[in-house]
C-alpha cells in the first residue's frame, strides 16, 4: 500500500470568527498554497486525525475539513469534528474518508467560510485533490490554541 502524510499545524481564532487554514502544510506539493494539503487525487482513502490541547479559548471551537472540486475556487464540508467545549480536556478524533464508501442520502454541507455540516458528521464518497481546515471560534473566545490535523492518504499498490 502506498501512503502520503500531510500535517496541518494551525492557531485557532483568538476571537469570534471563522477562518481557513493558512500555515504551510507539511507534505503538501510545492504548487499548493499555504493552508492546503494535496495532491490527493489518486488516493482511495484518507484517515484524518485531529489533536487538540485543552480548550482554553474561552468558548467552543469547531474544526471542519473541506475539499474543493474546482481547484480551490470553492470549498465544501467533508468532516465536522465534534464541537470542542470551552474548558474541555485535550482530545483526539479520527474520521475516515473513502471513495469506496458513500454517504447514501443528500447531506447539508457548508461552502467556503460558511460551514454547515452537523457536528460529528462525515460526508463519504469521492473527494478532491486538495483539503483545507476551517476553524470557528465561539462568540466569547478570547485566546487561541494550536491544533494539529494529520491526513494519512492511502492507495493500493498497482501492478506495473
Amino acid at each position: 500500500m502506498s501512503r502520503a502524510l500531510f500535517v496541518f499545524s494551525e492557531q485557532t481564532p483568538a476571537a469570534h470568527s471563522t477562518v481557513a487554514s493558512s500555515n504551510p502544510v507539511a507534505g503538501a506539493g510545492s504548487y499548493f498554497p499555504a493552508g492546503v494539503a494535496g495532491p490527493l487525487s489518486d488516493y482511495e482513502a484518507v484517515d484524518v486525525i485531529l489533536d487538540a490541547p485543552a480548550n482554553t479559548t474561552g468558548d467552543t471551537l469547531d474544526v471542519y475539513v473541506q475539499t474543493s472540486p474546482d481547484e480551490g475556487q470553492n470549498w465544501y464540508d467533508a468532516i465536522h469534528f465534534p464541537t470542542i467545549a470551552s474548558g474541555a480536556a485535550a482530545s483526539s478524533y479520527a474520521a475516515p474518508l473513502s471513495t469506496a464508501t458513500a454517504t447514501s442520502a443528500p447531506t447539508q454541507v457548508g461552502r467556503n467560510l460558511s460551514p454547515a455540516l452537523a457536528a460529528g458528521a462525515v460526508v463519504n464518497g469521492a473527494f478532491s485533490d486538495r483539503m483545507r481546515l476551517v476553524m470557528a471560534a465561539g462568540a466569547n473566545a478570547s485566546s487561541s490554541i494550536t491544533i494539529a490535523v494529520r491526513i494519512l492518504a492511502q492507495r493500493k499498490e498497482r501492478n506495473r
